[in-house]
């Protein structure tokens, strides 16, 4: 189990990595006021990210309580 851990730990850093950097590429077409097309490239590539996480953390094991947490 510890390996499919290792492998959504590393899919969540890889989508971490390709948010941060549409919204860098984000902040510089909007600090240029680069083009509508490109703007809409990039929103659509956060979309991408953004359900490709949502996917992961679907697929995801439910991680068992700390000891001295409160289940919910």
């Amino acid at each position: 189990m510890k390996l499919r851990a290792d492998t959504l730990q590393g899919q969540a850093q890889l989508l971490a990595a390709r948010h941060s950097a549409a919204m860098h590429q984000l902040d510089m077409l909007l600090d240029r006021r680069g083009p509508v097309t490109e703007v809409r490239r990039l929103v659509a590539d956060l979309d991408r990210i953004a359900e490709d996480l949502a996917a992961s953390l679907r697929e995801a094991p439910p991680k068992p309580p700390t000891p001295g947490s409160s289940p919910r």
